[in-house]
């Protein structure tokens, strides 16, 4: 066959580079509206409310509790991956990843986008997708108990500090340390409540007054998040858990200090989903084009 004519059929190689490039293009899309979205509700809380109670201290908690936040993503992550097996399929940084355009698709409306994201893109990565969705499912049942024991934990801390943390770090250890994968996914996302509870009292310990119960706060946080969970259309909980959160702890606060609290939380929380979803895709991305150079020729 003559040249010219051979050049009129795409090679597959040509055509695999092709589907490599759409879906690149179709994740770039995804994330950029994920990216547009979250920068909408940024700017509906208006931050610059905060201005008003300006001080180092709350510097402070506006670095610490997005890292808290971050942190809790990973525990959830790690989460995911055990129970969808992924950790003998992918290496971390994919797994991350996976995960993390997930908790960014969690701002799109409708919320539930995020276990969507995780099916596709798992699935597009060499997970089953029956293992997939029954990681999703658990993971969902899951959110209920541990919320809610990290919460009463939270709370118990006001009345018995020591026993509540004995408690807790026995509890979480026996689950980390059984053969069970249900109850070492359970201790983890205990793990990852703590990290919001911490991240509110944080917050709390910058912006309420200083003989406010930190403990008390921390578990009505947790109880209003888990009211935003309930209601999957709000993209992320948005204005379900702040409403919540008035609601439970409006008469046990100053009004001024504790809404100031909860725009600051809700920014944090924000700002960790974006801190930990940047730091896994630029891994992923990293690693990636590492190992792409080395490859070739």
């Amino acid at each position: 066959m003559p040249e010219s004519e051979r050049q009129d059929f795409p090679s597959g190689s040509g055509s695999k580079d092709w589907q490599r490039r759409a879906s690149r293009l179709g994740s770039i899309a995804i994330l950029a509206a994920c990216v547009g979205f979250i920068g909408d509700r940024l700017i509906q809380l208006k931050p610059a409310q905060l201005l008003d109670h300006a001080s180092w201290p709350l510097g402070a908690a506006m670095v610490t509790a997005p890292l808290l936040f971050a942190a809790s993503d990973k525990l959830l992550a790690s989460v995911w991956s055990s129970l969808a097996s992924a950790n003998d399929v992918l290496p971390s940084h994919h797994i991350d990843a996976i995960y993390a355009r997930g908790v960014l698709a969690k701002y799109l409306p409708g919320s539930v986008f995020q276990y969507a994201s995780r099916q596709v893109d798992g699935a597009a990565a060499g997970l089953a997708h029956k293992k997939l969705a029954k990681a999703s499912a658990v993971e969902i049942a899951l959110h209920l108990p541990a919320s809610m024991v990290a919460a009463a934990s939270a709370i118990a801390l006001t009345a018995s500090p020591a026993a509540t943390l004995a408690c807790g770090m026995g509890a979480m250890v026996a689950g980390l340390c059984s053969r069970d994968p249900v109850m070492r996914a359970g201790a983890l996302q205990f793990a990852a409540f703590l990290c919001f509870g911490v991240a509110a009292a944080v917050v709390g310990a910058a912006l309420l007054p200083t003989s406010a119960p930190l403990g008390l706060f921390s578990g009505l946080f947790l109880l209003s998040w888990l009211a935003g969970f309930l209601v999957p259309v709000a993209p992320g909980g948005l204005g379900v858990r702040e409403a919540a959160l008035i609601a439970l702890a409006g008469t046990r606060f100053p009004d001024a200090p504790l809404l100031a609290s909860v725009l600051a939380l809700r920014i944090a929380s924000v700002l960790g989903d974006i801190l930990f979803g940047t730091v896994a895709i630029l891994r992923f991305r990293l690693r990636g084009n590492v190992r792409s150079s080395i490859k070739s020729p």
